[in-house]
């Protein structure tokens, strides 16, 4: 049985959580009128994703959980989930402040005292969450192709085999692009969708080809846990919006293939062959500003090449965004993925060609991590 990531889960804690994701609860609203518009110096999100959990309100850059617990944290069962989760959380490096409702509406300063506490002390971790390693497929006609630069495609094998593979290995997640989307296709890749999420129990991610809500529903239905835009992001950026509102901003990853063109970083679309006027961090900012809930970002000039990340180019949009970020194009080898963590801190690091010919094995990568300092899921 697939374990879902976010609102399949069975324990009723995850029920109710379902149940509040359009509307907020009286104390949450109480809390919120405080939080957002960076009220307080630092940006929060509501209903955050945090690996398998959703965050009542997050603060990306203080790495900070702020949960609010209603009558039904009182129940046996939920505070048991309560103890585990943020045993989980705090785990993998992040701060956690709990208050009931009554604290919210009865004591509102000293909550807002305790909040501000938090965030003026800075994160002194290598990054909260563990490091995500991530394994990409670039899905073209049902089979798993990986080429140079977006170009020159070679066969790199079948993408459901591939997915339960890595899911044995210990990958945190996996990523299916398809590279050449149609609508036609849109049936096949429902189908693929479906066979990978009988395969694996970890969450992954489906893009290509999604122009509109009932593109991404479908994908979601099928067993997608997040879904991936791109130039439809671009050509349409009211979509990101749309998708948001409708499913939550934890289901909306936004790619963004650039390239470097004279001394600036340009956004790309169709696959990496059509540039575009916009430049990539005043794109990805207004992506976060919409309701992306993480940005994959490839870069084209490294992309296919082994000569490691653009570490230069993440560090500037990870430092400048609120949400998470998956730095794809150019590892080569284990050394890069060291240096692409402890040179940028973004939070994941996704790979393609070193994985699917085995050049890197996940465990093996995971251990060299580990020892490195780098946190890591083993």
């Amino acid at each position: 049985m697939k374990k879902r990531m976010f609102l399949g889960a069975g324990a009723p804690i995850f029920k109710n959580a379902e149940a509040l994701r359009y509307r907020m609860t009286g104390a949450e609203e109480v809390l919120w009128g405080h939080l957002k518009n960076n009220q307080l110096g630092f940006k929060f999100r509501r209903q955050h994703p945090l690996g398998i959990y959703i965050a009542d309100f997050y603060c990306h850059k203080r790495k900070l959980v702020i949960e609010l617990d209603g009558d039904i944290h009182q129940l046996p069962a939920i505070a048991l989930n309560d103890v585990e989760r943020q045993n989980n959380l705090e785990f993998d490096g992040l701060k956690v402040l709990r208050f009931t409702n009554d604290e919210v509406f009865n004591n509102l300063n000293k909550v807002l005292e305790q909040i501000t506490t938090q965030i003026s002390t800075p994160f002194r971790g290598r990054g909260g969450l563990s490091k995500r390693i991530i394994p990409c497929l670039d899905v073209k006609d049902g089979r798993t192709v990986k080429g140079v630069n977006f170009v020159d495609l070679r066969d790199a094998g079948d993408p459901v085999e591939l997915a339960w593979n890595y899911s044995r290995q210990g990958a945190d997640e996996l990523v299916f692009l398809d590279i050449t989307a149609t609508v036609e296709r849109r049936k096949t890749m429902v189908e693929l969708v479906k066979a990978v999420a009988r395969q694996i129990n970890i969450p992954f991610t489906i893009g290509g080809g999604i122009n509109e809500i009932a593109d991404a529903d479908a994908l979601l239905n099928a067993g997608a846990d997040k879904i991936s835009i791109n130039s439809a992001a671009v050509r349409n950026p009211a979509l990101i919006d749309e998708l948001a509102k409708t499913f939550g901003v934890q289901f909306v990853v936004i790619a963004v293939d650039t390239r470097s063109i004279g001394n600036k970083n340009i956004v790309h679309l169709n696959g990496g062959r059509l540039p575009t006027e916009r430049e990539t961090l005043e794109w990805i900012l207004e992506a976060e500003s919409r309701g992306a809930g993480e940005i994959l970002l490839t870069s084209m000039d490294h992309d296919g090449t082994k000569a490691g990340f653009d570490n230069g180019l993440l560090k500037i949009v990870n430092d400048a965004v609120h949400i998470p970020v998956i730095a794809s194009g150019g590892a080569g080898s284990v050394q890069h993925f060291i240096d692409v963590f402890e040179k940028t801190n973004i939070d994941a690091a996704l790979a393609a060609s070193v994985f699917h010919y085995g050049e890197i094995l996940i465990p093996d990568l995971k251990a060299v991590l580990k020892s490195n300092n780098i946190e890591v899921r083993i």
